[in-house]
């Protein structure tokens, strides 16, 4: 706990960037871009003093290490290993869902598991098959998905024939969440595939279902944030604004400011992007201290970051949405 609030990071991941991962048939384009892009990042952030990128940020992680980051050297209480089902250009997916179920086993009480599936990949019986296996084998409490694999296979979120079908096996499998990479391509795919447009009548025909989209939509987050004030059942995740906030701390905070005015703390969600940048304790203590300037709070009306707003965020929030007791959770660990 920080600060006597619960932290439940919504995303931490175990990907594999490496060589071995480049799809045969592909010229390898989009790992080798994903990777420069990533370092570069990496090395901007670090520069304008924020935390330093984990060195062998290609390979997966180990899962004892990775345990250790969150639960002895952060004050984390519960994470979700979120599944990268981007297949496209990688071999086995960006982020496989083996591997990060392997990883929650290193600590399944604290672990949780968000697996993954793709339609316009795997083909849609295969697809819904899956999530049936990751739930029943490996306890999925909610499912990511990238709409976007290549020219060749892409789907919107709104499609009836292809996408209601997976809300419907989510809802069937008692699955409360389902989420989005919306925004940020990973690699050399066009941006427009991964606006937030697509979710709106999705969220509209699905209302027992939340969608979580991730990055909130950058660069299309005005959109995003207009699009979640609209509908009840859409909720934004934040990693990616906190990483980001070490290299732009006044736009971030006004993105930041739009999303509590429009939406409001009970859909946002805190989350580290870990292991990519493994300094976890960083990002709670950016958040556990921070403060909306008067000044912006003045002249566009922007809330305070009070302790309540602080603790919807820091896990509350996105424990509700995924139909978790974040409170029963903790007595178990104490129990323990």
């Amino acid at each position: 706990m920080k600060d006597g609030m619960m932290v439940f990071d919504c995303v931490v991941h175990t990907q594999d960037f490496t060589d071995r991962q480049i799809a045969p048939g592909t010229d390898g384009r989009n790992v080798v871009a994903h990777r420069h892009n990533q370092a570069g990042f990496n090395e901007l952030m670090a520069s304008k003093g924020g935390p330093a990128p984990k060195l062998d940020f290609f390979n997966p992680v180990d899962p004892d290490w990775a345990n250790k980051q969150l639960f002895e050297r952060s004050d984390t209480d519960f994470a979700m290993v979120q599944t990268v089902p981007l297949f496209g250009p990688w071999k086995d997916s960006l982020g496989p869902a083996k591997l990060c179920y392997e990883l929650t086993q290193v600590n399944p009480e604290r672990l949780l598991f968000c697996g993954g599936v793709d339609p316009s990949w795997q083909g849609l019986d295969t697809a819904l098959h899956e999530m049936e296996r990751q739930v029943h084998e490996w306890g999925a409490v909610s499912f990511k998905f990238y709409t976007y694999q290549d020219r060749n296979h892409s789907w919107r979120a709104d499609d009836p024939d292809v996408a209601y079908p997976l809300y419907e096996k989510a809802l069937e499998l008692g699955i409360k969440m389902v989420q989005f990479h919306k925004g940020y391509p990973l690699g050399m795919h066009p941006v427009e595939a991964f606006r937030p447009n697509d979710i709106q009548m999705a969220a509209y025909d699905f209302p027992d279902l939340n969608f979580g989209l991730h990055h909130m939509g950058d660069p299309y987050v005005e959109e995003t944030i207009s699009i979640a004030g609209r509908f009840p059942n859409i909720h934004l995740m934040l990693p990616l604004w906190l990483n980001q906030y070490f290299l732009e701390p006044y736009p971030m905070l006004h993105r930041l400011g739009q999303a509590l005015l429009r939406i409001g703390p009970d859909r946002l969600a805190y989350g580290s992007e870990g292991f990519i940048w493994p300094d976890i304790q960083a990002y709670i203590e950016l958040w556990a201290n921070l403060e909306m300037p008067e000044e912006l709070q003045d002249r566009y009306g922007y809330p305070a970051l009070t302790p309540d707003i602080k603790e919807r965020i820091f896990g509350r929030s996105f424990a509700d949405a995924l139909g978790i007791d974040l409170d029963a959770k903790m007595a178990g660990l104490s129990r323990d």
